[in-house]
């Protein structure tokens, strides 16, 4: 069950014997892809860096923690990417773009942080909403002195409200591409796609942190 307003996020539990441990973005989307996958049994995955890290306060103890009385256990939300076609996921976001300075950005976040940035300042792991942010696209976009702009402003947030650009709080989105995109699932780059459709998948894993 997604988290509601004003109620706690997950539970006091430990990681159980033999369940995995991501230190990075890359190690937990691996990780969850293959539980999606049927490659891997579908258990809680320790969290010990990268952005979900950082998102749930960035705790001390590492994996002695992990399997401690200090442990939480809580469901996070999945995004399912389809991108011409192929069924790809990330725990974070998904960001299409080919580059920062012109032409159109399209980023789908499930929670607030990727990397340094507080892209979406509103999000959180499992409130069962994609929080997409755009400009250009067939809409208003950021000239290149307000991307500089927001780009200094992405740390903490401060980027958002902006006119040029869009935010959506949905379940799903999906367009066709006026031209191929980069796509970046986690903050890492995993090709280029023409057609790219993002929906959350509620409750579609856990982590220990």
């Amino acid at each position: 069950m997604t988290i509601r307003r004003n109620q706690p996020w997950g539970s006091a539990a430990a990681l159980p014997e033999g369940a995995p441990i991501a230190s990075s973005n890359a190690e937990l989307r691996r990780l969850i892809t293959a539980q999606r996958a049927g490659d891997a049994p579908a258990m809680p995955i320790g969290v010990v860096g990268g952005d979900l890290w950082h998102v749930v306060g960035t705790p001390s103890g590492g994996a002695d923690r992990l399997r401690s009385e200090q442990a939480r256990t809580a469901p996070i939300d999945l995004i399912e990417v389809t991108a011409d076609g192929d069924t790809l996921w990330a725990c974070i976001g998904a960001v299409a773009r080919n580059s920062w300075w012109h032409g159109p950005v399209v980023a789908a976040m499930s929670a607030e942080m990727l990397g340094r940035w507080r892209l979406a300042p509103a999000a959180h792991p499992n409130d069962g909403r994609l929080h997409v942010l755009s400009t250009g696209g067939g809409g208003p976009a950021l000239s290149v002195a307000q991307r500089m702009l927001a780009r200094r402003r992405l740390r903490s947030g401060s980027h958002l409200p902006h006119p040029a650009i869009a935010v959506r709080r949905v379940e799903s989105w999906g367009h066709r591409l006026d031209r191929s995109l980069g796509l970046w699932l986690d903050g890492e780059r995993v090709g280029k796609c023409h057609e790219l459709a993002f929906t959350i998948r509620p409750d579609a894993a856990v982590i220990v942190f």
